[in-house]
């Protein structure tokens, strides 16, 4: 890693830092997000041997690396819209020697293609859909890369939105909810849903 690449990695490192942005980071509310996150995908998915996750939306990375440290011999996909965001991925998992199979994209998740059907997990937590300003064509293309029999882990903290849109994708999909979570501690309102797509289309 170069100099260049190494005072990138420090000036985004303190951006986290900023104060409009420290405290919030370092924030109780949004630890027990990270923990609920966290504690949810554990409880209701198993990443087995071979397991290859996708995951929409790396922003400040934590999850993507978590999910890579959850790899067995599977392949994470990483996509991003944001070039700065999958370079300071890239270069977090150079700097810290992480030998997980990580393939990371700089695009529009709209315009990604080779995915269809052959993710076993996908996920996309957080602010990921409201920053994206899209609703329906978003979670379509998320739920057109789930394998036949793999599942579509979706959390949202949009406060505005109401659970039967997403359900109503999932039925027109053809997808079965597996598991379902809506949480308002510390007056954050956040949905979480485990979805699983059939192993033969209906």
């Amino acid at each position: 890693m170069n100099n260049t690449d190494k005072e990138f990695l420090l000036e985004k490192y303190a951006m986290e830092n900023y104060p409009d942005a420290g405290p919030w980071n370092l924030s109780l509310e949004n630890k027990y997000l990270e923990y609920m996150i966290t504690r949810f995908f554990e409880e209701h998915f198993t990443v087995g041997e071979g397991t290859n996750i996708c995951n929409i939306g790396i922003g400040a990375g934590s999850w993507d690396k978590y999910l890579s440290f959850k790899l067995n011999g599977g392949r994470l996909t990483s996509i991003d819209i944001d070039e700065v965001a999958c370079r300071k991925f890239r270069l977090c998992l150079e700097i810290e020697k992480n030998p997980a199979d990580v393939r990371v994209i700089a695009s529009d998740v709209l315009q990604v293609e080779g995915l269809e059907n052959s993710i076993d997990i996908v996920t996309m937590i957080g602010s990921t859909r409201m920053e994206s300003g899209l609703y329906e064509s978003i979670l379509n293309k998320a739920i057109s890369f789930v394998k036949p029999g793999g599942s579509f882990y979706y959390q949202s903290l949009d406060q505005n939105e109401n659970q039967d849109a997403f359900l109503r994708i999932c039925e027109a999909n053809g997808l079965t909810i597996e598991a379902s979570l809506s949480d308002d501690a510390y007056g954050i309102k956040s949905q979480y849903f485990k979805v699983t797509k059939p192993l033969q289309a209906k």
